[in-house]
C-alpha cells in the first residue's frame, strides 16, 4: 500500500534583519502573536528550542483527536527543524535567510508529512489540506506584521 506524502510550503519577505526575525521566531510572547489560532502548540518542558526539546500540537476545536508530538530535530541561527509523529508524521522546517541588499529576510515554512490515520488521506486534499494552506498563508502575513512592527 502506497502512502501519500503531502507538502505545504510558504514564503514571505519581511523588512527586518536576521536578528529581529530570530527573536520573532523564538520569543514566547512574539511567537504567540503570529502563530495560527487554529493550532495549539505547547512546550512540554519549557519554552526552548534545543535539539530534543519536546512539544505537542493539536488542532483547536478537535480536542486531542488530531494531536502530534513534536521534537526539535535541528536548531541553528536561521533554522528550527521539527520532527513530528502522531496523526501525521514528518518534518516542519522554519528557515530564514538574508535577502538582497539592506535588512530584508526571506522566511520559508516547509512541512512535509504523511497522514497516519486510516482513510484521512482520502478526504484531506478536499477538506483539511486547503484550509491548512489558507491558514498558513494568513499566518505568514501575521508573521510579517510582527517582524516589521
Amino acid at each position: 500500500m502506497e502512502v501519500d506524502t503531502f507538502l505545504q510550503e510558504e514564503f514571505v519577505l519581511v523588512a527586518a534583519d536576521m536578528d529581529r526575525v530570530e527573536r520573532v521566531m523564538t520569543d514566547h510572547e512574539l511567537m504567540q502573536r503570529w502563530m495560527s489560532p487554529a493550532v495549539r502548540f505547547e512546550p512540554l518542558e519549557g519554552w526552548h528550542f534545543e535539539p530534543g526539546a519536546p512539544w505537542r500540537l493539536h488542532l483547536t476545536g478537535l480536542g486531542r483527536l488530531l494531536e502530534a508530538r513534536y521534537v526539535v530535530h535541528e536548531r541553528r541561527p536561521g533554522l528550527v527543524l521539527w520532527a513530528f509523529d502522531g496523526f501525521w508524521e514528518g518534518f516542519d522546517a522554519w528557515h530564514w535567510l538574508p535577502h538582497g541588499e539592506g535588512s530584508q529576510t526571506l522566511i520559508q515554512n516547509r512541512i512535509e508529512y504523511r497522514l497516519r490515520v486510516p482513510g484521512l488521506s482520502a478526504i484531506w486534499p478536499a477538506t483539511v489540506g486547503p484550509l491548512m494552506g489558507w491558514d498558513a498563508r494568513v499566518q505568514m502575513q501575521r508573521l510579517k506584521a510582527v517582524c516589521e512592527s
